[in-house]
């Protein structure tokens, strides 16, 4: 019968390789079996013959001194393949055989094979049990049976060596593993009574806990030994109830979870509160036996007692104004006051880890080098930064930085203490603006004097010289020279003008021009009139005059170039067409504006808007626009005075005036002019001025100072107001009192969530919900409100209580 034989080479070679026999050794007892089939068989040469992938290898042989050759050489490979029994009696004999190099080679000369296949277990064919001899010869079948036997002697002395094998290498794993438990149960021993923190074993009985083992520190912490502890429970060992009820629920805590279980708690003792923190975790044990817990506990009251001192320490320093930041030395930041927090916008839990240049956006990363630098090597720093905070709001900071070094006199943290002194520079700002206006003014007025005297002879002079000549192309030549001077005249005009402006606001002095009262409604349509006949069709002229509109002091010419000069800018911004309107109202400037204004004063104004919608004007260039002889405008197509007169002109007049401007969107001029006979009385405001009906108002700001003056002025007019710091909080406000709350002013420009934000979330909340943007930052245009709702309207900052009030009461009324 034909055993089965596995075909697969690959399970062959797994199945051969399994054995690890290769190349190892000679062995007696596979020695013994190849001499046996030798002398059963009566043959000189014996082989047991293990085929690998490429090689024949002889694990045991008889009569051959080589110990492998190729496996296409001969006639194992032939035997292995076929699975069955291979007989030769004689090769040369047999034609399939006859011409093999072992039977023709002098070396060899194999007259006679017979082969037996070596099967595995699993019937994979790994090799043969061959005799070979040199004359031809015949096998006996009992012979042939006996070598059969041994085949099969063979596979099974394989079996027994690789279960030796195997069986050795777990003892050798079972004597390692036993060692390093061994050593780890003499490491955790060790640790486990040597360690300073308290730890142990306990199970849980009924409503108790019941101590298994404790190490020195346990024993010691409750006065005892550790073989006193053992089997012990906790209140039998001095535990309170409330105690143990607490270690309880963080045991079953522990045992649902299967995690780790942290709690701290305090008692008092006679030497005062001691602080603990303990750790419990679950230990595995078998079903129904009682639940098994590990404890890890330590005494933290020194801990506690230091982060009670920097939350003291911490409180101080939250209450000074400037903002204070500790940092590490590679910029990580590891404290955070109150103020930083007020100053930056970004919160303790949101700056705390992050590295300070990231977060304030410091403007040249080298200075930022060069300042650590600094500091490491001289212990400190002081000077200006520009800095950013959370919203993109431009800072300017008086900065002081202090190395701290540690006990051994290293360097360690850097303490950074940073005064906002933005409004401070911006005030200096328009204080050397101011003085530079002085000094130009000043050399403004004598320039113009002298050109006013070479102009006059000049021009007086062509009268007389065309008069006298009959030249035609003399007298056009003439004609030339009068038509330039009087170009000159013209500009000698407006430097006397801008000249006289500067001296007047500086010096006190009086206006050297004839103010009269006057209506200041009449000058704008009469300016309408002339640019409806001069500029171009492309340009929509409106006019918005406020009905009743106050009187002023003025002169009625200077005012008129007034108009004319920041019309024709706007006629030159808008040279594609556009719209240009002009409007003028009344205006209370209360304390609030003043403050935030350094030219206004508390009284009654009128406010002249000319808005375009042209190219707009950069803020680069929009700081500089009021400059005497600057120009953006083409060679010999503009002088550079034109602002410089109106501001010198609106100034002499006791009032000023403002500008904004969008890239792409257009440019807004307001001119302040104060109004005359209208020092307003209580009864007068209370008139002029909105009234509520006791509406609460929800005010959205993270401007305390705002927050305040704003409530109060709803306050004195009959409204109730409620504050918020920023878009969350007032989200949350909103959605307690949505029922009381009447109307939202909202600041655009906020920490945590902006105003946009807000806005668009109270109005999914509440869709006609009255709301007033307002911002010192953006335009209305960049306002995300519905323009044409008329519940919601944009209020730029700084505001007066008049117009607060003004947009308030338009808004709730519809």
């Amino acid at each position: 019968m034909k055993s089965f034989v596995c075909n697969n080479e690959s399970a062959r070679l797994e199945a051969l390789r399994q054995y690890q026999i290769l190349d190892t050794p000679p062995e007696e007892a596979f020695d013994d079996l190849a001499f046996l089939a030798a002398q059963i068989c009566n043959t000189p040469i014996a082989l047991i013959n293990l085929i690998d992938a490429n090689r024949q290898w002889f694990k045991a042989k008889v009569g051959l001194n080589l110990q492998e050759m190729p496996r296409n050489k001969g006639f194992d490979s032939i035997c292995m393949e076929s699975g069955e029994v291979l007989i030769i009696p004689d090769t040369l004999a047999d034609k399939r055989f006859a011409t093999n190099p072992l039977v023709t080679s002098a070396e060899f000369a194999v007259r006679f094979y017979a082969g037996v296949p070596l099967l595995a277990p699993g019937g994979e064919a790994i090799g043969t049990l061959c005799i070979v001899d040199r004359v031809p010869h015949q096998i006996s079948p009992q012979q042939l049976e006996a070598l059969q036997t041994l085949s099969r002697v063979v596979v099974r002395q394989l079996e027994i060596r690789r279960n030796s094998v195997e069986l050795a290498t777990v003892k050798q794993e079972y004597n390692q593993a036993r060692e390093a438990l061994q050593q780890s149960e003499s490491t955790l021993s060790s640790f486990f009574n040597s360690s300073p923190m308290m730890m142990g074993i306990a199970e849980l009985v009924d409503n108790e806990i019941l101590h298994i083992s404790d190490n020195p520190a346990t024993a010691k912490f409750f006065g005892l030994t550790p073989e006193a502890m053992q089997n012990r429970l906790a209140r039998n060992m001095g535990a309170t109830d409330k105690r143990v009820s607490q270690w309880i629920r963080c045991y079953r805590q522990a045992e649902h979870s299967q995690s780790p279980v942290k709690f701290e708690y305090s008692y008092d003792t006679p030497q005062g509160e001691i602080w603990i923190s303990a750790t419990v975790s679950t230990i595995a044990v078998s079903s129904g036996s009682r639940p098994q817990f590990a404890y890890i506990a330590e005494d933290i009251t020194e801990r506690k007692q230091v982060e009670q001192k920097i939350c003291e320490q911490a409180a101080l320093l939250d209450i000074v104004s400037d903002a204070i930041a500790v940092q590490d030395l590679s910029n990580k930041i590891l404290l955070w006051n109150k103020s930083a927090e007020k100053l930056y916008g970004w919160k303790s839990e949101e700056a705390i880890g992050k590295q300070s240049d990231d977060l304030l956006s410091i403007e040249s990363l080298t200075q930022h080098l060069e300042i650590c630098q600094t500091v490491l090597k001289n212990g400190f720093w002081q000077g200006e930064l520009h800095k950013s905070s959370k919203s993109g709001k431009k800072l300017i900071v008086e900065s002081r930085w202090t190395l701290i070094k540690d006990e051994h006199f290293q360097a360690k943290l850097i303490l950074v203490v940073d005064t906002d002194i933005t409004q401070i520079k911006q005030l200096e700002k328009q204080f050397f603006h101011a003085q530079r206006m002085e000094s130009i003014g000043t050399l403004a007025s004598g320039i113009a004097h002298d050109l006013n005297n070479l102009l006059s002879p000049i021009l007086m002079s062509v009268h007389l010289l065309k008069a006298k000549s009959c030249d035609q192309q003399i007298n056009q030549m003439l004609s030339i020279i009068e038509s330039n001077a009087k170009r000159g005249a013209d500009l000698v005009k407006q430097v006397l003008s801008f000249a006289r402006g500067i001296e007047g606001d500086v010096q006190g002095q009086t206006a050297t021009r004839q103010h009269t009262v006057l209506q200041l409604k009449h000058l704008i349509l009469e300016m309408r009139q002339i640019i409806s006949q001069t500029f171009p069709k492309s340009i929509a002229v409106y006019t918005e005059i406020q009905e009743e509109l106050l009187p002023i002091c003025a002169d009625s010419t200077q005012l008129h170039q007034v108009l004319i000069n920041l019309c024709l800018n706007a006629r030159d911004a808008m040279l594609t067409g556009g719209t240009l309107t002009i409007s003028a109202e009344n205006i209370w400037i209360d304390e609030t504006y003043a403050s935030m204004h350094i030219e206004a004063t508390v009284g009654a104004y009128i406010i002249v808007t000319v808005a375009d919608t042209g190219f707009g004007i950069s803020k680069e260039i929009l700081d500089r626009i009021f400059e005497p002889f600057f120009t953006t405008k083409e060679l010999g197509k503009g002088t550079g005075l034109g602002l410089s007169t109106v501001m010198a002109i609106i100034k002499e007049h006791g009032g000023f005036i403002t500008v904004s401007s969008y890239v792409g969107k257009g440019t807004e001029f307001k001119v302040y002019l104060p109004a005359v006979n209208q020092v307003p009385t209580q009864s007068l405001e209370d008139i002029e001025i909105p009234i509520g009906s006791g509406e609460c108002i929800l005010v959205v700001d993270d401007e305390t100072a705002i927050q305040e003056i704003t409530k109060t002025s709803l306050e004195n007019y009959n409204y109730t107001a409620i504050t918020a710091s920023d878009g969350m909080e007032a989200l949350a406000i909103y959605a307690q009192y949505k029922d009381k709350i009447s109307a939202a002013i909202i600041d655009m420009m906020m920490s945590k969530m902006d105003g946009a934000t807000t806005i668009r979330t109270l109005q999914n909340i509440n869709p006609l919900l009255p709301i007033i943007a307002v911002s010192g930052l953006l335009t209305s245009e960049q306002v995300p409100i519905d323009k044409t709702a008329e519940y919601t309207a944009f209020l730029p900052k700084p505001y007066t209580t008049q117009e607060l009030l003004k947009t308030l009461n338009a808004v709730i009324s519809h």
